[in-house]
């Protein structure tokens, strides 16, 4: 769901169309006074087979999704696989080997649940039963089998707050006030209640939350499209049998959930608090993850409501969410760009040092709800880069939006609303159809579809797709960027973004240019080298300080011991 609120909306547009220049200083400890320049290398678009083995063994356990890098499909728009023009599980199980291969351990398929498809399948109209379009429930057990067999996992998005206008228990619940289900929603008489001070989020969903229903003769309650009432929380009923749908799911073969718009559960009747974590809310939370924990190695993330820290979703850091989205940096990343100043990503990770020992940041830069990198990035494509390199570096568990890797273009069609946008198909190939389907998609593709292909960039040295190699080439079987310590560098310069990542094996240095002009930095971090690993930047060691040349709009990547 996007989350934004009409002010911040306004706000966030205003800010990305500010230009972009920024200065650098960093620095390092050494003991050697003799100068040590990095070399001129390229960096390896795949791991070592010693990497592939030190990955296999930390993905394995309970915290293996701190390693693990996640792979966000719309399954809609990633592989059809019977002509139909629409995305389906067999067709995503056709693509597994190409997402091994590329370095995801991970998916996250956004919801495939039943649904009349108001709200692109977050309308859920029943829990149990896979959209008849993407398959069956074999076809999705058969995913969860064949991604196992990879060493893979598979996320459910899980869709609490509402359901769909037509799922049996809204159906039910909306004959007469006295009926077993009556309870299951938010009623009231008027079109305003004493016990629910809050309305939609922005104009995507309308401005009224209260809709009539002539059956029953009362309102229902929505924050979203009127077709996806709000379920009532209050009632131990609707507690128990989401957790009972959670359950099934898990012993189907789940890996864990992603929760949908979790912080809306319970209402409020203090405006203030509308996007909020509710006390009973964070109950309720402690519950799904006691269910959760009955299956080994499972996990969930959680989406955060607004732009406030995700802290209280961790609840101690044992009990509640393992993982949480950092929307602070994943969603407001390109104002630092564009106004010159990288305090938004500053105050964002600065944040986290007081979260909960055990949290774990997910990371984005992208999403189905607030539009592709390229986007975002004003077509720039340094910037999707330079943002991408935070998301694969910085302390958390980097979620790519599917063709992200490749820098899709935005589309053009309208199915559901505005964010059908960063909903297009996959382009695999260059020729017509781009592999997707052999029929017309049930979208049109984005901009470009021939040249930012699989096909067209795989082998292109300077692609997008080559770049994302390299990234989670550096990262992989290094527990450093899974678990290490990320200390922020002050470079004395609101227009740079840089930090490192450490533990007791290994350093790393990471510096941004967020600037279209070259830099020329020195500081100090500890370490006793500085070879670069990533990035096309320049540095050199002379003792205790340590000098970067980052070209314009570049990034240096170091390895400080």
């Amino acid at each position: 769901m996007i989350l934004l609120s009409h002010r911040r909306m306004r706000s966030l547009r205003g800010s990305f169309v500010l230009a972009l220049s920024a200065v650098l200083a960093l620095g390092a400890c050494g003991t050697d006074p003799t100068p040590i320049e990095t070399p001129e290398v390229e960096a390896p678009t795949a791991p070592t087979a010693e990497q592939q083995s030190r990955a296999a063994t930390l993905l394995e356990g309970p915290d293996w999704y701190r390693h693990a890098v996640f792979y966000e499909v719309y399954l809609r728009s990633f592989q059809d696989s019977n002509g139909d023009g629409i995305g389906d599980l067999p067709g995503l199980v056709s693509r597994l080997d190409d997402l091994k291969g590329f370095g995801v351990d991970a998916i996250w398929l956004m919801p495939i649940f039943k649904s009349p498809f108001k709200d692109s399948g977050y309308d859920v109209s029943d829990y149990d039963a896979v959209s008849p379009e993407y398959g069956t429930k074999e076809d999705l057990k058969k995913l969860f089998d064949e991604a196992h067999a990879r060493k893979m996992r598979v996320f459910l998005d899980l869709v609490f707050n509402h359901t769909s206008s037509e799922h049996k228990w809204f159906q039910e619940s909306r004959t007469n006030k006295t009926n077993p289900k009556a309870d299951y929603y938010v009623w009231s008489d008027t079109a305003s209640s004493p016990t629910n001070a809050c309305g939609p989020f922005n104009s995507t969903f309308g401005t009224v939350p209260w809709s009539l229903d002539a059956a029953r003769d009362q309102y229902y309650f929505h924050r979203f499209y009127p077709g996806q009432p709000d379920l009532n929380f209050d009632n131990p009923e609707v507690v128990a049998e989401t957790l009972g749908v959670a359950k099934r799911w898990l012993e189907l073969g789940a890996d864990g959930f992603r929760c949908d718009v979790i912080g809306l559960l319970f209402e409020t009747n203090v405006p203030k608090d509308c996007g909020a974590l509710q006390p009973k809310t964070a109950e309720y939370v402690k519950k799904l993850r006691a269910e959760v924990d009955k299956f080994p190695n499972r996990a969930m993330v959680a989406e955060s409501v607004l732009f406030d820290s995700p802290k209280a979703y961790y609840g101690n850091g044992k009990d509640a969410f393992q993982m949480a989205f950092l929307f602070d940096f994943g969603y407001l990343w390109p104002i630092a760009f564009q106004s010159e100043s990288r305090d938004q990503i500053d105050r964002a990770f600065r944040a986290t040092d007081t979260f909960p020992e055990g949290y774990q940041n997910a990371l984005v830069i992208g999403s189905h709800d607030v539009g592709r990198a390229f986007q975002v990035s004003q077509g720039k494509e340094w910037r999707h880069r330079r943002a991408a390199e935070i998301q694969m570096l910085a302390r958390g568990t980097p979620y790519i939006y599917y063709g992200e890797e490749l820098g899709l273009r935005p589309g053009t069609e309208k199915v559901v609303d505005a964010r059908d946008s960063a909903r297009t198909p996959m382009p695999w190939i260059r020729a017509e159809g781009h592999g997707f389907s052999v029929a017309k998609p049930w979208i049109a593709f984005g901009a470009d579809a021939a040249s930012t292909s699989v096909e067209a960039e795989k082998d292109d040295k300077s692609s997008m797709y080559t770049h994302y190699r390299r990234m989670l080439a550096l990262r992989r079987g290094r527990a450093v960027f899974g678990t290490g310590a990320m200390a922020l560098v002050d470079v004395g310069n609101p227009s740079v973004f840089a930090f490192t990542r450490s533990d007791a094996t290994e350093a790393y240095l990471v510096v941004e240019n967020m600037s279209e002009s070259d830099q020329t930095v020195s500081a100090e971090v500890e370490g006793s080298e500085l070879t670069r690993v990533l990035g096309d930047g320049k540095g050199k060691r002379e003792g205790a300080k340590v000098t970067i040349d980052v070209p314009a709009t570049g990034s240096f990547v170091a390895k400080l011991r």
